[in-house]
């Protein structure tokens, strides 16, 4: 038994806790990427830390919290892995997707804290990707309006370059891929070639990135499951009191067993005189596959 699916069997132990409140989260060909790709992007975005401390998410001005210390720890991991320093090789490990079973879980503000505390690294850049296609959550966290296009119009419009989607932040090292429009192919366009392309040029193309994707719940939608097999490792938010043990089984059942799995406990009761925003502590259960 790896040490994720013990994590999982602890769950059963927790179904009946009571947790606190929380904000919920909410046939192209193959083609070259432009020069430089996506830093040179000249579209830039202002991102509201305001807004994000109020919510109870992690800020470029939060270094010294609690916060900021459990997801350090979550993040190690996944740097390890993402960049050859982990117990076995990955291949594209450097491509990491936040997922849940259920929607309400905590998986985009799982996703924004580990983008934010991943651009905190001296030598590393962060892509966030807004993946949830059908319900993008991250650019209203962030505070800022969602734009027309992003990954979806990539992937449906042959002559689109990357660069004139990419979004620079005023978070140095951060940019964001939103989702774009929905379409009613969008299951498809995912598992398309030029998909598949995009995943390779954003493995391979920056030696210091990470690229995230705030994915949609795996039990809710086909395109979780056909982002999950193009990643090189994903992480598993479960809402800690309310997740059935069985549906975070059913969850993992989705995935292929050799992909490096973790799990993040999100809305855990916090002890006496801890606890930030609505959020109150993290467990991490980390292992790859059978």
């Amino acid at each position: 038994m790896t040490s994720i699916e013990r994590f999982v069997e602890k769950l059963g132990k927790s179904e009946s806790t009571s947790a606190r409140r929380a904000n919920p989260d909410a046939g192209p060909t193959q083609r070259s990427f432009q020069s430089e790709g996506d830093k040179t992007t000249s579209q830039e975005i202002h991102i509201d830390f305001d807004r994000l401390e109020q919510a109870g998410m992690l800020s470029p001005n939060q270094a010294n919290t609690r916060l900021a210390e459990e997801y350090r720890a979550i993040k190690r991991p996944l740097l390890k892995n993402a960049f050859g320093q982990g117990a076995m090789p990955i291949a594209q490990g450097n491509l990491i997707m936040v997922t849940s079973a259920l929607p309400g879980e905590g998986k985009s503000f799982t996703a924004i804290n580990l983008a934010m505390s991943m651009a905190s690294e001296m030598d590393r850049t962060v892509l966030l990707v807004e993946a949830d296609v059908a319900k993008p959550a991250a650019c209203r966290y962030l505070g800022i309006p969602e734009p027309e296009k992003g990954l979806v119009d990539y992937l449906a419009e042959p002559g689109l370059e990357l660069s004139s989607l990419l979004l620079k932040t005023n978070v140095p090292k951060l940019t964001l891929l939103p989702a774009g429009r929905q379409h009613r192919n969008s299951t498809e366009l995912l598992a398309s070639a030029s998909m598949r392309d995009l995943m390779d040029q954003l493995s391979r193309r920056y030696h210091d990135r990470v690229v995230l994707f705030d994915s949609p719940p795996l039990l809710l939608s086909n395109e979780a499951v056909v982002l999950a097999g193009l990643m090189g490792q994903i992480v598993l938010v479960v809402e800690a009191g309310k997740t059935l043990q069985s549906v975070v089984k059913d969850a993992i059942a989705l995935l292929d067993e050799n992909k490096v799995a973790g799990v993040v406990l999100n809305k855990q009761l916090a002890g006496p005189g801890a606890g930030y925003g609505y959020y109150g502590g993290y467990g991490y259960g980390y292992g790859g596959g059978k």
